[in-house]
């Protein structure tokens, strides 16, 4: 995880507005886009050709406004990679995936054409969470839904509707044809409804279960003493079992630990968690919105944690206390 931007709305000259990055094997997934989040990668040392997919969880200005820029420079980048990298060849099967409530894909529509991006190589498919309880409210109906023209280069996604849960899966993002992109980081996401002032959500994300360890020492005098050959311990840590030629099973089970999996918790802006409560119960890592503490300062101004509370939580932010 690389914590591009911390900051709330307003910005501060050592802290960027919102996004988070995580790099999963050769690949940059974003979690928002505040305004500063491209000269954050540049610092960061991510390269453009790196993000394969971006993650909005509302559609704030200090969580999107970066979203424009960062899909600029990715296509600038395929533009000039002149002798078509692996990465822009992956762009141009795979398109850059973009998942967030609706409204995402009709803004970035409008911003992108009226400020006369053009997208190169890169290609975008938007995936859009429906079925967000707040957008039952008119107030946090967007404006402006349909009647935007696709951007040259766009792929068109299906909706996506919450299940039996109440959490959004996020789908792979897919090659020509619908097939899954290739080598894609076996990793399962979803989305899951947040209580902040407009329609918002967080992100869990769990790795698919990788092999345990090998207890190779009790494994190979085995397999020497039988003259099995080692070639099968690569199918056999993926769950096959091996034969010894006196008919015995091997099982990967009786030689290996249990399956591990890595979970991410990323809540964005909310006062209010206890939806994803459940689907966070032991996660390996998360991230929690804080925007206002009771400090000093507030004290000397005759405000306590109980004040400071009530102002976060009028705005749709929790505190630290």
């Amino acid at each position: 995880l690389v914590f591009l931007g911390t900051a709330s709305a307003q910005a501060t000259t050592s802290r960027a507005q919102q996004s988070v990055a995580l790099r999963v094997q050769n690949e940059t997934w974003l979690f928002d886009c505040g305004g500063q989040t491209q000269m954050q990668m540049l610092r960061a040392g991510i390269a453009p050709l790196s993000v394969t997919r971006i993650f909005i969880s509302h559609m704030h200005g200090d969580h999107v406004f970066g979203l424009p820029a960062v899909i600029a420079m990715c296509a600038n980048s395929s533009m000039q990679q002149v002798s078509a990298s692996a990465d822009v060849r992956r762009w141009e099967k795979v398109p850059l995936q973009l998942v967030g409530p609706v409204g995402l894909r009709a803004w970035l529509r409008t911003v992108l054409a009226n400020s006369y991006v053009g997208l190169g190589r890169l290609r975008l498919q938007v995936h859009e969470l429906h079925g967000l309880e707040a957008l039952q409210q008119p107030k946090h109906v967007p404006a402006v839904l349909s009647g935007v023209p696709p951007l040259h280069g766009e792929v068109l996604a299906p909706p996506l509707w919450p299940e039996e849960d109440g959490a959004w899966s996020v789908p792979h993002p897919t090659a020509h044809g619908g097939r899954a992109a290739p080598r894609a980081p076996k990793m399962r996401i979803r989305a899951v409804e947040m209580d902040h002032t407009v329609p918002t959500v967080g992100w869990l994300l769990e790795e698919y279960p990788r092999p345990g360890s090998l207890h190779a020492d009790r494994l190979l005098p085995l397999l020497e003493a039988h003259g099995v050959e080692k070639r099968l311990l690569g199918k056999f840590k993926l769950g096959t079992p091996i034969e010894l030629p006196t008919g015995e099973l091997l099982q990967p089970s009786d030689f290996m630990d249990p399956p591990t999996s890595r979970r991410i918790g990323l809540l964005s802006d909310t006062r209010d968690c206890s939806r994803a409560a459940a689907h966070c119960e032991g996660v390996d890592v998360l991230v929690h919105e804080c925007t206002n503490a009771c400090t000093n300062f507030d004290r000397q101004r005759g405000r306590g944690p109980d004040t400071i509370r009530r102002l976060a939580v009028e705005h749709g932010h929790s505190t630290p206390q």
